[in-house]
């Protein structure tokens, strides 16, 4: 931007002798004043080069012009009154606070809204952030209806309940009602009158929604709306008091959101978020496993073969060390037998389908009928293993198997893994009696999913 043609709030700025860093100080002591979380000290960079704040940062930035210029202006003498060009808390959630998400995030607006995904530091600015001491910005209505003892309990069966109706059926058929409860936790979170003990649990049942909403967003290929969801519950966790409990929570969702960014090719973030997440000293093992666990496919996904064998090394010692915290109830569904099913996961990506080949076939056997999702997952990697080292007809029986467990799981993204698998089944133009047989079983299970009906 040209000096001819320079911002508004450079001009300010100027006549202040001000930096950009400097604003976001003042900027900040305003915010402390009303218990609002503090900018990142770049955050002006942005502004000053024609990017909108939000509406609640805006008003400070006015604030503080007021106070140290004596000037009454308004957002419109800012340049930031055109149309369209209005910020939205769940499209910048690290200049917000956990509260302005919080409401942002109620009712349809995660619905009707059309996200893009985010990338680089919008990513891991609010990860980073928990590296700081902690805010402790969130706090009750103080006029609200209190949280009882029985709401909490309430409260806390329906967070496991959603969980577990994702891991036993995908994410698809849950996702409206897991959205609705998310929401609804905001609204107690934000409204209602509660003590320290039952913030604590509050707002660590929120994070614990916050990763099983943003699981089966990511499940169902709502990426963009999922980074929202991870992102809120960070903010949340950034801004709520100190607790153990707390902390196990903020470390899975991390590596929930680490896993999702490797998936979508962004290996940068999610190196990062995994690195927070494993970072605490106060996790249990079995947390910590969970953690290795997730690091062993963004490490293969990344293409770092020593990466995989450190954190395949670490899950195992990590899961066989009963002698550190307490596990939470949400780690129970981790094994030696999934830390094996990550690893072959990792030599795929890496395309040495060999060294996969006995990982995925021991996890293809072990896996149980508790996570049917899980299993679908194993046998369509062994497929995909023994399709790339040219043996379709092996190939053909973990498919046959997984084609059985479409009937009961609706997961867009492993539905579209398998699809892929059957493709390359079909293009290798085996003409065993079983390559035929899963292809015609394939069609059939494709036409029923579609509502098609039964072949005439």
């Amino acid at each position: 931007m040209t000096a001819s043609h320079e911002s508004p709030l450079r001009t300010h700025m100027t006549a202040l002798g001000w930096s950009p860093e400097q604003l976001i100080a003042r900027i900040n002591e305003v915010r402390r004043k009303r218990g609002a979380s503090a900018l990142h000290a770049k955050s002006a960079y942005k502004w000053v080069q024609g990017r909108q704040p939000s509406a609640t940062t805006m008003g400070d930035i006015v604030a503080v012009l007021h106070l140290h210029r004596g000037l009454r202006v308004t957002p419109a003498d800012l340049g930031w009154d055109g149309p369209g060009r209005r910020s939205h808390a769940l499209d910048d959630p690290y200049n917000v606070t956990a509260g302005e998400l919080l409401l942002a995030s109620q009712g349809d607006d995660m619905k009707r809204r059309k996200f893009v995904l985010l990338t680089g530091s919008a990513v891991t600015a609010c990860a980073l952030d928990l590296l700081l001491p902690a805010a402790q910005n969130l706090r009750s209505a103080l006029d609200g209806d209190r949280v009882s003892t029985s709401l909490l309990a309430n409260i806390e069966a329906s967070v496991r309940r959603s969980r577990e109706l994702d891991d036993t059926e995908g994410s698809r058929p849950a996702l409206v009602w897991a959205g609705g409860l998310w929401s609804t936790l905001g609204q107690v979170v934000t409204r209602c009158s509660y003590g320290d003990a039952e913030g604590r649990q509050l707002h660590r049942l929120y994070i614990e929604m916050s990763e099983t909403y943003g699981w089966m967003l990511f499940d169902a290929a709502e990426h963009a709306r999922a980074q929202r969801v991870y992102l809120t519950g960070l903010r949340v966790a950034r801004e709520a008091r100190s607790d153990p409990a707390l902390h196990q929570a903020t470390a899975n969702l991390l590596a929930s959101a680490a896993y999702q960014e490797s998936w979508l090719g962004h290996h940068t973030e999610a190196g990062t978020l995994i690195a927070i997440a494993s970072g605490r000293s106060d996790l249990s093992s079995r947390v910590l496993a969970v953690i290795a666990q997730r690091d062993i496919t963004i490490a293969g996904r990344r293409g770092d073969v020593d990466g995989v064998k450190r954190a395949t090394a670490r899950a195992h010692e990590q899961l066989g060390d009963v002698s550190r915290g307490d596990p939470p109830w949400w780690s129970e569904w981790l094994t030696a037998a999934a830390v094996d099913g990550a690893t072959g996961r990792a030599w795929l990506a890496l395309s040495r389908p060999d060294d996969a080949a006995s990982y995925l076939a021991q996890r293809a056997n072990i896996a149980t009928s508790a996570y049917p999702r899980d299993r679908l997952l194993a046998l369509c990697d062994l497929a995909y293993a023994r399709l790339q080292v040219s043996d379709p007809v092996a190939a053909c029986e973990p498919l046959d198997q997984a084609l059985d467990l479409t009937a009961i799981v609706d997961s867009p993204r492993v539905a579209g893994y398998l699809d892929d698998v059957i493709r390359q089944l079909r293009d290798t133009s085996c003409d065993h009696a079983k390559a035929r047989d899963v292809l015609r079983k394939a069609t059939v299970e494709h036409r029923r999913a579609s509502g098609q009906g039964p072949l005439g």
